[in-house]
């Protein structure tokens, strides 16, 4: 399990005056998948960049290709996951992920 400073709403969150510490791995799954290439600068190739995704309904298999080889190179298990539109236009996103023990 990764930990790092607790977030809330995307602001640190500050418990008893101090920085909270949280299981981080939902939010760097999250940072990863709304990221664009080049936002980091110590790791100008990682992220994904989901808006760029947003008017696209052809490009799921992209995304979902694109999703597992990130997560995967970031340590993490992709299993399966799903990209799917939902009946209003919203993409509905399951990057069923979890730490790899072996990193």
């Amino acid at each position: 399990m990764n930990q790092d400073f607790a977030l809330y709403g995307n602001d640190l969150f500050i418990s008893n005056g101090d920085f909270a510490i949280a299981e981080s791995d939902v939010q760097h799954i999250a940072d990863t998948i709304n990221a664009f290439p080049g936002w980091w600068k110590e790791n100008p190739g990682d992220g994904i960049g989901i808006m760029a995704y947003s008017n696209a309904p052809t490009e799921l298999q992209t995304l979902k290709r694109e999703m597992t080889l990130q997560l995967t190179a970031d340590g993490y298990k992709v299993t399966n996951p799903t990209v799917e539109l939902d009946a209003s236009g919203k993409l509905i996103i399951n990057p069923n992920a979890v730490p790899n023990a072996n990193v």
